[in-house]
């Protein structure tokens, strides 16, 4: 052979593997990323959630003013007057027309705390938002790197076996030259179909990469997403700058499970606020300003100025339930068909109603114990996501120099292959013994792409614990 073969496959290795990742490979991520946050269902309904949420403030705020009724009421009838000779009946109308409006004076701090409990709803909703989002962007992140390694792995394996085809073919020249022994032959066979194992286990595993991209960016095929992908790998795993304190430092004020965790705390004390405002007196005024009158039918209807004020009182005292009013109503006089109709009415009603606020202990109670159980799931998510961090971090470092250490090894087969190639050009060895070493040269490889994954992956995770980037 005029080209050396094995030199040409080390170059286009060494090329693979030397090149830094272009602006494609971002590019292309980018549209994964841009994709499939347009088409997830999990994130459209989370910013719906959003907007319910921020409705819900909105309905709070609304119940610091007073409540405005526009009425209208009118009514017919009959009544009965006395005659000489009996009853006579006259049909008669009545109309009442105004505004009435009813305003809060002391709720015990009810709606402040129902207030506050909707706006931190709408915080957890925006936290929900963000991590549907940042899940999601995880789990392209992921696919997408597995799908590049692969594919890196398939075409430098792909190109591995074509060689070590033709140095297969050559022993078995050699066999029926009588220059090597069967045994040698056999070996030979054996190497060539592990290196053909490897590259259909890679090519299986690239397919299945493949789909799983497809399906978390939610498109049918790649040629959809308006991007190329790269199939060049870095030289070198890009190193953190961050350490593994520096990742746990940012649980506490990064994390968006921990953030979610003390946001349901504040709403569990919330909660019981609301609760608490029960047992305390709740005072309103509920006034009417408007027009009323009643009259034969055979008369004009003439409308004259009425209005009333009413304060009522409710409380909530161990379970009994505490109503008072006190209502005074004006009416200017004016011609009506009952001579008896009151024009000033004062009135004071108070009911107690035995045992029909059982409720209140239970929601006590259940407030009470909610506070507990959130807190309780926040000390062991803080523990479960420390030990997450450092996990995910071990793998990191593991990866790292794992990946660090194969390229230097296959920097080291690449110089043993060159100099076994010159040898067995001069027949000072085998050609299975050249096979032997294409074999190990392409494990190498695959191991370093595949720690190369790791890398990535661990990274990733770090970046969804902390909310960081940290590379």
């Amino acid at each position: 052979m005029k080209i050396n073969q094995i030199s040409c496959f080390m170059l286009f290795c060494m090329f693979f593997l030397s090149v830094p990742a272009s602006a494609a490979m971002d590019n292309f991520l980018d549209e994964c990323l841009k994709l499939a946050q347009a088409r997830d269902m999990k994130i459209t309904v989370a910013a719906e959630q959003i907007e319910l949420a921020q409705i819900r403030v909105t309905n709070a705020i609304r119940s610091f003013f007073p409540q405005i009724t526009l009425q209208r009421e009118s009514s017919k009838g009959k009544t009965a007057l006395i005659k000489d000779v009996g009853y006579d009946k006259e049909e008669y109308n009545s109309e009442q027309i105004g505004v009435r409006a009813v305003q809060g004076l002391y709720e015990g701090g009810g709606i402040r705390a129902t207030l506050m409990y909707n706006e931190l709803m709408m915080d957890a909703a925006k936290l929900n938002y963000t991590k549907a989002k940042e899940d999601l962007y995880a789990k392209v992140k992921l696919a997408y790197f597995e799908y590049l390694t692969l594919k890196v792995e398939y075409l430098a394996l792909s190109k591995a076996f074509d060689k070590i085809e033709t140095l297969f073919e050559k022993t078995r020249v050699e066999y029926k030259a009588k220059a090597i022994s069967e045994l040698d032959l056999a070996e030979s066979q054996n190497f060539r179909d592990k290196v053909e194992n490897l590259l259909n286990s890679s090519r299986i595993n690239l397919e299945f990469s493949t789909k799983k991209l497809i399906e978390a960016v939610g498109v049918n095929t790649l040629e959809e997403i308006p991007a190329t992908v790269s199939d060049e790998l870095p030289t070198d795993v890009p190193e953190m700058s961050f350490t593994l304190q520096d990742c746990i430092g940012f649980i506490q004020t990064n994390n968006l499970d921990v953030q979610i965790a003390k946001l349901q705390m504040n709403m569990s004390d919330a909660k019981i606020k609301i609760n608490r405002a029960k047992i305390h007196p709740k005072l309103y005024l509920d006034g009417f300003y408007g027009k009323s009158g009643e009259a034969f039918v055979t008369e004009p209807l003439e409308l004259t100025t009425s209005w009333s004020i009413a304060a009522k009182l409710s409380w909530s005292l161990w379970g009994n339930s505490l109503s008072a009013s006190y209502t005074s109503d004006r009416t200017d006089p004016t011609e009506i068909v009952d001579a008896s109709k009151r024009v000033e009415t004062t009135t004071m009603d108070i009911q107690l109603s035995i045992l029909d606020d059982l409720q209140y202990f239970i929601d006590a109670k259940e407030s009470k114990v909610a506070l507990k159980q959130v807190n309780a799931e926040l000390i062991d998510l803080l523990r479960d996501t420390r030990l997450s961090v450092e996990k995910a971090y071990n793998e990191y470092m593991v990866s790292l120099n794992e990946a660090k250490t194969l390229r230097k090894e296959i920097d080291l087969k690449e110089r043993k292959l060159a100099f076994m190639k010159r040898r067995n050009d001069l027949y000072e060895i085998q050609t299975v013994e050249l096979m032997e070493e294409s074999w190990k040269y392409a494990e190498t490889i695959a191991s370093y792409t595949r720690a190369a994954y790791t890398n990535h992956a661990s990274v990733v995770e770090l970046e969804k614990l902390t909310l960081m980037s940290l590379r």
